[in-house]
């Protein structure tokens, strides 16, 4: 047995890993839902599937910067924003994981960096599923692949429609990032209307309009978009409206893990918080956004108005709205209900993936 055991480790399979504090953290890792789809988007869409791979190399490499540079990392960052606008031109051709491309931050936030690859993994399964004509049902296949993610509920972002309301109330850093690095927060967030951008050109019915419409995606991300930085940032029914009705439980997720991008930002940017604290800050918000412990997270309300930090359109306001039918629209669609002043924000049903043949984890 003890042979079997280094030989895991060697093979990187079960190994562990320390936080700044000395905590042991098992280092477990799981691998996406096996099915035909995987990997479609990538070979259909070469050029859409590697467009994505700077903007995951931006944020783990902002991370690796602020640990060993620390948060007052002017010089770092601007190298960085020329590195990665490099890589928005000349986009790798693989997209490596979090302790590939921060490997001392990931020893200090490990679980944090697994949640966001998990999350990752589940965008590219669902944009393999809407990318596979061959995929009959897409709605009952991505809620398996929605299901099959939940299932690993450690590392799974909570389906609740948070909103903006952690990066903007979780703590004194909120917002800090953004203030101190604004060029470079603001690609982070052109990013996220990529990701929105592309599932939207996904939900076209036939091939050639699929690709008409990613290409003109990726023209308006690098001619437009990069040019003209975002002020705030996109939540996916905002500019996914069809593919967050479809699935909305993804389109909370995928807020849900954007969000968590900027706190983990703003908590190594702040220099009010030692270095030595950054791991546990870090793994108390990791713990308000996850999926196992959304029945008993009451997040902080969203600031109204907006706070003077950070310009939000009034449709960034919406928030999640059931129909008559008894479906939810995902916070941010255009449809959804503007958020009441004295109210609190509704929340969707635990059972986002109603239907399902796998049932709720």
């Amino acid at each position: 047995m003890k042979k079997w055991l280094n030989l895991l480790a060697v093979l990187g399979l079960c190994s562990g890993g320390q936080t700044a504090d000395g905590q042991i953290v098992q280092r477990n890792a799981q691998f996406r839902l096996a099915a035909d789809y995987n990997f479609e988007f990538y070979n259909e869409y070469p050029e859409a599937a590697r467009s994505f791979y700077a903007a995951h190399f931006a944020h783990f490499s902002v991370y690796e910067a602020l640990l060993n540079e620390g948060p007052d990392a002017v010089n770092e960052m601007q190298r960085l924003e020329e590195q990665i606008r490099y890589y928005v031109a000349n986009p790798p051709r693989l997209e490596p994981p979090a302790d590939i491309i921060a490997p001392n931050w990931s020893k200090i936030a490990y679980q944090t960096g697994q949640a966001m690859d998990w999350t990752h993994m589940l965008h590219s399964q669902l944009y393999d599923i809407l990318a596979d004509d061959r995929v009959d049902d897409k709605k009952a296949a991505g809620e398996r692949a929605i299901s099959y993610y939940l299932a690993n509920s450690g590392a799974a972002f909570s389906t609740r429609g948070y909103g903006h309301a952690f990066m903007l109330g979780g703590g004194s850093w909120a917002g800090t990032f953004a203030r101190k690095y604004p060029a470079i927060n603001g690609i982070l967030w052109a990013y996220h209307w990529h990701h929105a951008s592309v599932y939207e050109s996904l939900m076209e019915p036939d091939l050639a309009a699929r690709r008409q419409t990613l290409e003109r995606v990726i023209r308006v991300f690098e001619d437009s978009v990069l040019t003209n930085l975002p002020a705030y940032m996109p939540l996916t029914a905002q500019f996914a409206p069809r593919f967050a009705e479809l699935w909305p439980a993804a389109a909370h997720i995928f807020d849900n893990l954007h969000m968590m991008h900027d706190v983990v930002n703003d908590i190594m940017a702040d220099a009010r918080i030692p270095a030595a604290a950054k791991d546990r800050e870090i793994e108390r918000m990791l713990q308000q956004m996850l999926y196992a412990n959304q029945e008993w997270v009451i997040p902080p309300p969203p600031p109204l108005p907006p706070d003077a930090n950070m310009h939000m359109p009034m449709e960034a306001m919406t928030v999640p709205t059931q129909l008559p039918s008894g479906q939810w629209l995902p916070q941010g669609h255009p449809e959804a209900r503007m958020q009441v002043m004295e109210g609190e924000m509704p929340m969707p049903p635990l059972d986002n993936n109603e239907g399902n043949e796998e049932g709720e984890p």
